[in-house]
C-alpha cells in the first residue's frame, strides 16, 4: 500500500463517467502520482467516521477569499448544479423555498451528463416488465453486499422513494426508454434519448437543466462555493466568489453539498485513498470534480465515512481512448488480460456483468494490458463486440471506427509472435508465451479452472498478428465522502447532526462500503444524485418549518 497517511483500518473495513453537455467525451489520459504522506488520524471513540484535521496536509486546504461585497439571503443554497444540485433546486422550489444554486462551471449538468440510467424498485417501468421485486429485498442485498457499513435506514429512506423519482422526472420531461436487466436484476431505468443527441445521459440532463431554469431558484453560474459558514452548530451560509473574484455571502439557514466528489483531483485521490497501487489511472468523467464540497465539510466540522477514498472503479481504458468510441469498447472485452508479470489475473468476462469488480482486479495490478487477435478485432469491426459495453457498444452493431481509433494511439502495438509482442511493451517474452499456452489449453478444453471464466468468451490467443493495448485503470466517479445520517443531515465525530447542513450525491460516502454495487443496484449512484437531493430538501423542509 502506499503511504497516505490515513488508517489502513478505516479504509479496509470502509467504503460517471464522461464528460458534460455535447461534450460527452473526453480524452482517456493516464496519471500517477505520489500521495502526500502524514501522521495518521484517529476515528472518533465510538464511531467510524473519521475528520483529519489533525493532518497538516496541503491537500485539504481551503482557497482563502477576501471580504464579501455582496450578501444574498435565502432558505437554501444548493452548492452545485450537477444531478444531485439541479434535483435538491427543483424540490426546494416546489416546496416553496427560495433557493439559491451556486455552480462553478458556465453550465449546469456536471458529470450527470454522461449517465446512462438509474437504479429504481417498484416503478411502473417495471410492473410492466414483470419484476415484482421490493423494497426491502433490494435493501437486504445492498446492505449485506456492503458488509453493513451503510445505514439501513438510510438504504430504505432512498429506495422507498426510487419509483416516485421516476413518476417525478417523467413529469419534469426526463423520459427512460426501458428497464434493463444488469446483473441479474431487472432494475436499470435506461434513458431515452433524442437520434440528434449526443448521448442518452446528455439529452436527459438537458431536460433536467430545462426544469431547475424554469424554477424561480437564483442560479449563479461561474461562482463557486469557498467556505461554509457554521455557528454553534447549525449552518447560516456559504462563503463563494464568481470568476471574476467577486465574494459574495449567501446567508442561508440550509446548505445542500452537492459539488460531485472528487474525481479530478488526482492529487487529492492519491492522498486519501490507498488503492493507488497501477500506475496508470484516468478519470472518466467531466472535470471539476475538485473536492471542493468535502474539504469545506471536513473544514465545517463533518466527520468522514468509513473508505473515504473509495472510487467506482471501471476497468480498462486503452491509454489515449476516448469514452464511448470502439477503441474504448476493444478495451474491454472478454479476451487475455494480463498484468505486469504477463499474468492473468481474472475472469476477464466478469467486466461485463460487474464492472466495479473487474475494475477493482485492474487497481490492484501496477500495469496492466488487453490482448487479442487480428480475427478478433476482424469480427468486432464486422458483427459488434463480444461483450455488451453499456449502451453504446452492443453486440451485433458493428465496431467499424474501432481499428483506425486502436491505429492512432501510441498505447496500441501490433506483432506477429506472442514473443514480439511481450518485446514491444517490456513484458518478459518467456513469462507471456507460458501464459498464452497455459490460456490457449484452457480454450481447448472449453473450461478455465483457475478464474472461471465462461466458455463463451474463451477465445484463443493462437494465430497472428496479435494485438496488446497499455490500458490504464480507469474510474468513473469517487463514491467515498463525508458521513450523514439517515435523514441526509452532515455529522460531525459526535455523530451529531450539523443543524441545517445536508449532502448528497458523490459528496458523501454513506452509502457504499469499500466499492460500486453496479451488480446489486445497477445504476445506483444516478439514481442517489437525484433522490438525494429530493430528499434532503424533503427534510430541510421539516427542518426550516422547526425554527
Amino acid at each position: 500500500m502506499i503511504k497516505s497517511g490515513i488508517t489502513r483500518r478505516n479504509f479496509l473495513t470502509g467504503a460517471s463517467v464522461a464528460a458534460a453537455g455535447a461534450a460527452a467525451v473526453s480524452m482517456l489520459g493516464c496519471s500517477s502520482g505520489t500521495p502526500a504522506a502524514s501522521e495518521e488520524t484517529a476515528a472518533a471513540e465510538g464511531s467510524t467516521a473519521t475528520n483529519p484535521t489533525a493532518v497538516d496536509d496541503s491537500v485539504w486546504a481551503l482557497e482563502v477569499v477576501g471580504e464579501p461585497t455582496e450578501t444574498i439571503d435565502c432558505d437554501v443554497c444548493v452548492i452545485g448544479g450537477g444531478g444531485t444540485g439541479m434535483a435538491a433546486t427543483i424540490q426546494a422550489t416546489e416546496q416553496g423555498l427560495n433557493v439559491v444554486l451556486l455552480e462553478k462551471a458556465g453550465a449546469l449538468g456536471g458529470a450527470f451528463s454522461a449517465t446512462e440510467g438509474m437504479f429504481g424498485v417498484g416503478s411502473h417501468w417495471q410492473e410492466e416488465a414483470g419484476e415484482h421485486g421490493t423494497v426491502g429485498e433490494a435493501v437486504r442485498r445492498c446492505v449485506n453486499y456492503h458488509h453493513y457499513i451503510p445505514s439501513t435506514e438510510l438504504y430504505y429512506n432512498f429506495f422507498n422513494q426510487t419509483a416516485e423519482t421516476i413518476d417525478w422526472l417523467e413529469e419534469h420531461d426526463c423520459t427512460f426508454r426501458a428497464v434493463v436487466d444488469y446483473g441479474g436484476n431487472l432494475a436499470w431505468h435506461v434513458y431515452y434519448y433524442d437520434e440528434n443527441a449526443s448521448s442518452p445521459g446528455a439529452y436527459f440532463t438537458d431536460s433536467l437543466r430545462v426544469a431547475t431554469e424554469a424554477t424561480n431558484a437564483n442560479i449563479l453560474l461561474n461562482t463557486g462555493a469557498k467556505k461554509i459558514l457554521v455557528d454553534n452548530g447549525a449552518v447560516t451560509g456559504v462563503i463563494a466568489a464568481d470568476s471574476d473574484g467577486k465574494v459574495i455571502q449567501v446567508n442561508a439557514p440550509v446548505v445542500m453539498l452537492a459539488s460531485g466528489g472528487y474525481s479530478s483531483n488526482m492529487e487529492f485521490l492519491h492522498a486519501v485513498s490507498p488503492y493507488t497501487v497501477n500506475k496508470n489511472l484516468v478519470s472518466l468523467g467531466a472535470p471539476g470534480r475538485d473536492g471542493d464540497g468535502i474539504k469545506m465539510g471536513v473544514d465545517a466540522g463533518v466527520a468522514l465515512s468509513e473508505g473515504y477514498g473509495t472510487v467506482m472503479w471501471c476497468g480498462p481504458a486503452a491509454i489515449g481512448a476516448q469514452w464511448a468510441t470502439d477503441a474504448y469498447s476493444a478495451s474491454v472485452q472478454p479476451t487475455l488480460w494480463v498484468n505486469q508479470n504477463a499474468k492473468r489475473f481474472i475472469a476477464e468476462d466478469l467486466w461485463i456483468g460487474n464492472f466495479a469488480a473487474g475494475g477493482i482486479a485492474c487497481r490492484d495490478q501496477e500495469l496492466t494490458y488487453v490482448i487479442f487477435r487480428e480475427q478478433d478485432l476482424a469480427a468486432w469491426e464486422a458483427n459488434g463486440p463480444y461483450g455488451t459495453v453499456f449502451t453504446f457498444g452492443t453486440p451485433g452493431v458493428p465496431m467499424d471506427e474501432a481499428r483506425s481509433q486502436l491505429e492512432s494511439l501510441g498505447s496500441v502495438h501490433v506483432a506477429d509472435t506472442v514473443e514480439e509482442l511481450a518485446e514491444s511493451v517490456g513484458l518478459d517474452p518467456a513469462a507471456l508465451k507460458a501464459t498464452v499456452d497455459e490460456y490457449n489449453g484452457f480454450c481447448e478444453a472449453g473450461e478455465d479452472p483457475i478464474f472461471g471464466k465462461a466458455a463463451e468468451y474463451l477465445t484463443p490467443i493462437d494465430e497472428g498478428p496479435f494485438w496488446i493495448l497499455e490500458v490504464a485503470d480507469g474510474y468513473y466517479t469517487t463514491v467515498g465522502g463525508l458521513e450523514i445520517n439517515e435523514k441526509l443531515e452532515a455529522i460531525d465525530n459526535e455523530h451529531m447532526p450539523i443543524k441545517g447542513l445536508y449532502v448528497g450525491g458523490c459528496d458523501t460516502g454513506s452509502l457504499y462500503g469499500d466499492s460500486y454495487d453496479v451488480a446489486t443496484a445497477p445504476g445506483s449512484q444516478a439514481s442517489w444524485a437525484i433522490n438525494s437531493g429530493r430528499l434532503a430538501m424533503k427534510n430541510a423542509g421539516e427542518y426550516l418549518a422547526s425554527l
